[in-house]
């Protein structure tokens, strides 16, 4: 019979030359990582939201997931310009990106989104207050998602 004398998991190394090297360090790594996602529970499932470092202070940038629907979100806090893409993920395709918008959040963003006949419907970024709000309305492999959430807060 083989005998271990070391545990099978003795040291793990990513892309970022982060070592890992006992369970201690992959819990902090979860709870790290835990930190930064919001789910938000909707009538449809999960939405789940988390930021994205930016090597700019004055620009924020989040993730969204609703369903098969990834949004990128990316908002200059110094005017309030903001880029949205959309992309979806087709099985047998992959992630194909729907759509790619630039306004400016006080004026809200409303994007049409579609993938015929799998995805259609439309997204809108707002402002109330301090608050950045998405509304969405969409169809999705037969699945339908509508709802309003507060995404995150600007400071």
């Amino acid at each position: 019979m083989p005998s271990f004398a070391e545990h099978p998991f003795q040291k793990f190394q990513d892309l970022n030359d982060d070592t890992i090297v006992s369970g201690e360090n992959i819990i902090r790594a979860i709870q790290e990582f835990e930190s930064k996602v919001k789910v938000i529970k909707t009538e449809h499932g999960d939405l789940f939201v988390y930021a994205v470092e930016s090597n700019d202070a004055n620009v924020i940038t989040h993730k969204i997931v609703i369903g098969p629907i990834e949004i990128d979100i990316t908002v200059d806090l110094n005017d309030l310009m903001t880029v949205i893409e959309v992309y979806a993920k087709i099985p047998f395709v992959g992630k194909v990106q729907l759509t790619k918008k630039v306004g400016n959040l006080r004026d809200g963003v409303t994007l049409t989104i579609g993938y015929p006949p799998f995805i259609g419907g439309s997204l809108t970024l707002k402002l109330d207050g301090k608050k950045v709000v998405l509304e969405y309305s969409f169809d999705a492999f037969a699945f339908h998602y509508q709802g309003s959430e507060v995404i995150f807060t600007l400071p």
